[in-house]
């Protein structure tokens, strides 16, 4: 089946950031005012511009071109420029396989389809190759092209074409502006780099030195200057000239550099215009969470035993992978031998900073000696600084330990990782991570900040004040493995030149590093169900705990309500990005409930299903669009899942996704939206599973459901029946649509006259359940049906449609919230695996629940199926 799920609409997908109240030339924001991490001032000016989709005709047609050649072809455009953001397929790639270069592919596929994406020869002219990634887990290759006109970059405008292995394109993702040369109307600043400079440290309520100078400058179409940046920034000033897109017919011209404030809280990338001096962009590239907070085997000391305040530590031996640490962790030369015998190496230099220098301490990392037997006593009654080598000690192994583990999974040399020498194997080298332990700059808090490969990321590690005695985040190996995530995201995103792409406020990136947290810390012993607490031990919690978040990840929706809908009203980034931690922390376990848990991280090909998801996650972030929705970085996952493991997990992902709510019928609402659409589809090609049928209801005849099974439901209406699914209530405004197939559905019992409506529910939970249905015990076992849920404007989330599986145990297998707004509903497929019950004898159990008769709730179930493949 060819179908193309159309355009769905993003916002400006080039360089999105957050969103302040007024334009950037109108307001200065002191660092107490700045509470959030972005600001891009185009937002506000293009929330109400809809770009024509293409000037030319051409566009339409090449796209039902590709639709007819394509399965499944999913495109994306983007409102603000009228161009195609990204082009993939849901359950295959772009083009057949082909031999030759990737490059040569990628750019034979981008000169083919030029006008399908929405962009004309011109806009094509004079660009750059960025980055060419080779992932040599997978095979696939990354290519980024930038965008160019006169030879002057165009900000964060990316072309990028992802090529597998046998030289089939799986996607592309488009920033490029179209109409470029057209959009462009100066390409010679009336101001110089000083002045812009001045303007981004007055908008960020930072004092100017009296004089800034230039210490070199060239006269070439980007004019790169550099500034003396005493008083004012960590590093030199560093500026040129680029174009920056506004939106469709307008491109400015802007000075871009980055300065790294003092306090060492920010290392800002501007983008000043290079006429009027007004600050469009301010990207901030140090990540802080502010955590209340987060810590693996072994998290934190409050996932040993024994317990604290005794010294649960272990002794490893030999931990360096030889592959990723060829040399050991102490090398930097590429020898036999340890050039340092304290923890300082090629992949991290661990130690502590506590007079906030951004410098180590003096003795600070503490020497093994010749033997590097870094064994050193800790006592957890003390402060803090009584056991600083320990706690040093402790952040140089996990730095290396996610290094080694991420080096595995593509997160090498050419994807740009955290390295001094880079053995003769691609990327830029001389960039390992400064690891500052006990940083005086703060408390309760840590952060990492990423620039772009070959320049050396930092993080800094705070002490924790409110338990008693103080707590080290050194300690809590979640918030380490957290932090280190940002590193990782920030450079396999957009590529490892471009380090803007995860700004806008739709992004995952503060979800990919709790789940790479959960994901290194799970046990062999945990179920999708537990509960997980982030940053229990550093707040002094029990390990049952709450944590940061307002929610524990869990796979149990009485644990974890969210759903992708949730992010709408939460806290950006933070807040929205646990939601997306919540959806990938779904789809990983329903690959470990399939292909079971390996305690062996270091094997990037093996079957198990959290090895699979590590291998999906870092794949896919590399085929994501710079600045994604959920949508974008779901379709990226999708698509190595597509290309590895022979593709037998597409599907099950799918359907981890949909039942999150981010089905293909999803709607992101653009990369600067937190109020998307759910959608619980999954694509044509992963309904119905084939297989053998075990069970099946399309309830046009009565296989002998129980309504009111338990005698225990409280609704005032505790009726289901088999009927017409298009009743309307007494004033018509609302009906169930059509069902799936014939004239039947399960519906929500009528209440005739009613004016709450004809399928009300109506206050309490009514329920109703199969007949008794005795599973295979061997093969995968799949649920497939189709649900609805309607309800009305003061519906809660206490209002519900939940499908339970009842066997030895019970199991929530599906379960759909209301919300505070009011919602018609239609019909989509949900589906879930069954293989935890096999060989049993289980009934199906549907409930739907009112909480109160003042809203309106129905619900509906058709076309229940059960196969085994």
């Amino acid at each position: 089946m060819n179908r193309c799920r159309g355009f769905a609409v993003a916002s400006l997908s080039i360089a999105c950031g957050l969103c302040w109240s007024a334009l950037a030339g109108a307001q200065e924001i002191s660092p107490t005012q700045d509470a959030e991490r972005h600001f891009d001032a185009r937002l506000d000016l293009n929330r109400a511009f809809t770009a024509a989709r293409s000037a030319a005709t051409l566009q339409p047609r090449a796209i039902q071109g590709l639709v007819a050649n394509v399965e499944e072809l999913t495109v994306e455009s983007n409102e603000t420029t009228g161009a195609v953001s990204s082009l993939s397929s849901q359950r295959g790639y772009l083009t057949g396989a082909t031999r030759g270069r990737p490059m040569d592919v990628a750019t034979e596929f981008i000169r083919n389809n030029a006008a399908a994406l929405g962009l004309e020869a011109a806009d094509l002219q004079g660009y750059v190759v960025t980055d060419s990634v080779y992932s040599r887990v997978t095979g696939a290759t990354h290519i980024y092209l930038q965008q160019r006109h006169a030879g002057i970059p165009v900000y964060n405008a990316q072309l990028q074409v992802n090529v597998n292995r046998d030289g089939r394109v799986i996607s592309v993702n488009n920033s490029f502006l179209p109409g470029l040369a057209q959009s462009v109307r100066q390409l010679h600043p009336r101001i110089q780099l000083g002045e812009a400079v001045a303007a981004a440290a007055k908008f960020s309520g930072i004092a100017v030195p009296t004089q800034l100078q230039v210490v070199q400058s060239d006269t070439g179409p980007q004019r790169a200057t550099r500034m003396s940046h005493e008083g004012l920034s960590l590093a030199p000033i560093n500026g040129r000239l680029m174009l920056l897109p506004i939106r469709r017919g307008e491109a400015r011209l802007v000075w871009n550099f980055q300065i790294q404030t003092l306090d060492e809280q920010h290392a800002w990338d501007f983008t000043v215009d290079a006429e009027n001096a007004e600050v469009w962009t301010r990207f901030d590239q140090t990540v802080a969470d502010q955590y209340r907070v987060y810590a693996h085997p072994v998290e934190s000391p409050n996932h040993t035993s024994p317990l604290p305040p005794s010294d649960g530590r272990t002794l490893v031996v030999n931990p360096a992978n030889s592959t990723a640490s060829p040399f050991g962790w102490h090398d930097t030369n590429g020898s036999a031998g340890a050039e340092f015998t304290t923890t300082e190496g090629n992949n991290v230099h661990a130690y502590t900073d506590t007079d906030n220098n951004n410098s180590p301490d003096s003795g600070s990392s503490p020497s093994g000696g010749a033997s590097l037997n870094f064994d050193f006593a800790i006592n957890l009654s003390g402060a803090p600084s009584t056991y600083r080598p320990s706690a040093v000690t402790n952040l140089f192994y996990w730095n290396n330990i996610i290094h080694d583990v991420q080096y595995q999974y593509g997160f090498d040399e050419a994807a740009g990782n955290f390295q001094l020498n880079n053995y003769g194997r691609g990327g830029a080298g001389n960039d390992s991570v400064r690891a500052e332990a006990q940083d005086g700059g703060g408390t309760n808090n840590a952060n990492f900040f990423t620039p772009a490969d070959g320049s050396r990321p930092r993080m800094q590690m705070y002490i924790w004040t409110s338990p008693n005695p103080d707590r080290d985040g050194d300690l809590d190996a979640g918030i380490v493995v957290h932090e280190y995530g940002h590193g990782i995201s920030n450079r396999l995103v957009g590529g490892p030149s471009n380090v803007n792409c995860l700004t806008n406020r739709q992004q995952p990136g503060e979800g990919l590093s709790d789940w790479w947290a959960l994901a290194y810390t799970a046990r062999a012993s945990d179920t999708g169900a537990t509960p997980r607490g982030m940053g229990t031990y550093s707040l002094g919690q029990a390990t049952t705990g709450t944590g940061i978040r307002t929610q524990r990840y869990s796979t149990d929706p009485g644990v974890n309500t969210w759903t992708y809908a949730s992010i709408n009203g939460m806290a950006v980034p933070h807040g929205v990005g646990s939601v997306w931690a919540q959806a990938a922390w779904e789809v990983y376990w329903k690959l470990v409930d399939e292909w079971g848990f390996s305690a062996n991280l270091y094997n990037a090909t093996g079957s198990a299903g959290n090895q699979r998801m590590m291998l999906y996650v870092n794949e896919g972030l590399k085929n994501t669009a710079c600045n994604p929705t959920f949508t974008q970085v779901r379709d990226g996952i999708i698509q190595a899942a597509i290309d590895n493991h022979g593709g037998e997990d597409v599907c099950r992902i799918w359907e981890a996704f949909a039942a999150f709510g981010l089905g293909s019928n999803a709607v992101s609402g653009g990369s600067g939206s937190t109020a998307p659409t759910n959608g619980f589809n999954v694509p044509a090609s992963c309904q119905g599973g084939g297989g053998d049928v075990v069970f099946e209801d399309d309830f046009e005849t009565n296989l002998g459901w129980q309504t009111n099974p338990n005698g225990t439901d409280t609704a005032v209406s505790g009726a289901w029946e088999r009927g017409d699914p298009e009743a309307t209530s007494s004033s018509g405004t609302k009906q169930l649509g059509t069902t799936t197939s014939g004239v039947n559905a399960l519906v929500t019992g009528r209440l005739a006259g009613s004016s709450a409506g004809v399928n009300d529910i109506d206050g309490g939970v009514t329920s109703i359940r199969s007949p008794a249905i005795t599973l295979p015990a061997a093969g995968t076992l799949t649920l497939t049906f189709s649900q609805y849920l309607a309800h009305g404007s003061n519906a809660t989330s206490a209002d519900f449609l939940r499908v339970s599986v009842v066997g030895t145990t019970t199991s929530v297998v599906f379960q759909r919230l209301a919300s505070a707004s009011d919602v018609d509903g239609a019909w989509s497929t949900a589906t879930a695996s069954l293989n935890a019950f096999a060989g049993q004898t289980v009934r199906l159990l549907i409930e739907a629940a009112d909480a109160g008769t003042a809203s309106l709730v129905e619900a509906g179930i058709d076309d229940v199926r059960i196969t085994r493949q």
